[in-house]
């Protein structure tokens, strides 16, 4: 069976399972309880969900914008944003929620740009490394109160310890190399070409690549450091909307407050238990509703179930507005774009610029 079609069926067979698993949840918890806990959210409360998401997706946007900017890319502000809300489809889609869409926003500005294609790609980089930097902080946090929560349990604690840890360790990593330009990716490419002789040739190419986008993230951490940490801060500010995304829900279904560090675990779990471990159905449909019930009781356990549901719920009606949105401007204008850089109208690389 050819690549493409495999891709079909294993998609196909992630949003059976996915609407399978959504389906059980929906019969265990009880589908009237969910639907009044949204009903109960009121125009204002949809307006704040739907807001809170518009408003991380901008400030995401600008970032990358910033930082666009800052390497001296000047876009058309309409041509960022749906580059930016492709990527963002894309990678919503596809088993893991942060990452995915990246290649396919770097390849949509190419052609608007006279600049090499390795520095598109690094731009494109370094905002997604400022957003993992961002949730670090905000995940610090949460897991300083989770460790000592005598609420939570030992197995999820180390389960938590271990995610930190490894989601801290190789932003640790990529914080290293690209500020002093170890260039550790492209070695480690070229010891795979010693390795595999076969593929030495190829590999060495990929190597060169590799290297040159390393340098263009060199210069954000020094000729653009400016850019980059006014693209930092907004990416915290995106980061917060995000964090603040149950005391949205729950305040305007409920009026129910959380204190800070419920928050704090609220915000830690979710993206180390769901957003990279458990995103494995197209836009973690399913699996997202049924961890969210667990995660929720553990930290605040007067949270109904329904409520959980709910929640999660609305805030995927409001992403997928954003996922609709990218997926028509990718039908529009992004796959067509992309087809034609296949018959040689591609941007110089950097070799030729």
């Amino acid at each position: 069976m050819k690549a493409p079609a495999k891709n079909r069926w294993r998609l196909a067979l992630s949003i059976v399972i996915g609407l399978a698993l959504l389906g059980g949840v929906l019969y265990w918890v009880g589908w009237r309880g969910i639907f009044a806990e949204m009903s109960a959210l009121g125009v204002a409360g949809i307006v704040g969900i739907v807001g809170s998401v518009l408003l991380a997706m901008a400030a995401w946007t600008l970032s990358w914008w910033i930082i666009l900017r800052s390497y001296g890319i000047r876009l058309p502000l309409p041509q960022v944003i749906g580059a930016r809300l492709s990527g963002y489809a894309i990678s919503y889609l596809t088993p893991t929620l942060y990452f995915g869409g990246e290649p396919v926003r770097a390849l949509m500005v190419t052609r608007g740009t006279d600049a090499p294609t390795t520095r598109v790609f690094a731009t494109v980089f370094i905002e997604r490394f400022l957003g993992g930097l961002s949730m670090i902080l905000f995940i610090l946090v949460g897991s300083f109160f989770a460790i000592s929560s005598p609420a939570l349990p030992w197995p999820e604690k180390r389960l938590l310890i271990a995610g930190v840890g490894f989601i801290t360790f190789w932003i640790l990593v990529g914080l290293v190399d690209f500020a002093w330009n170890l260039k550790w990716i492209s070695r480690a490419i070229r010891l795979l070409g010693v390795i595999f002789r076969r593929w030495q040739a190829g590999l060495g190419r990929a190597a060169d690549k590799v290297s040159e986008t390393e340098d263009e993230i060199h210069d954000a951490f020094t000729i653009h450091w400016r850019g980059t940490v006014l693209a930092f801060l907004v990416q915290l500010v995106a980061t917060f909307f995000v964090y603040m995304r149950p005391q949205v829900f729950f305040y305007f279904s409920a009026g129910h407050v959380f204190t800070f560090p419920q928050l704090s675990l609220l915000f830690t779990l979710t993206v180390i238990l769901l957003s990279f471990f458990l995103w494995i159905t197209p836009g973690g449909i399913g699996t997202g509703e049924a961890a969210i019930i667990g995660i929720f009781h553990l930290v605040a356990p007067t949270i109904a179930k329904e409520g959980a549901v709910a929640f999660s719920l609305m805030f995927k009606f409001a992403e997928s507005i954003l996922v609709a949105l990218g997926l028509y401007y990718l039908a529009q204008r992004g796959i067509a774009r992309i087809g034609r850089r296949r018959d040689g109208d591609a941007p110089p690389s950097a070799s030729e610029s």
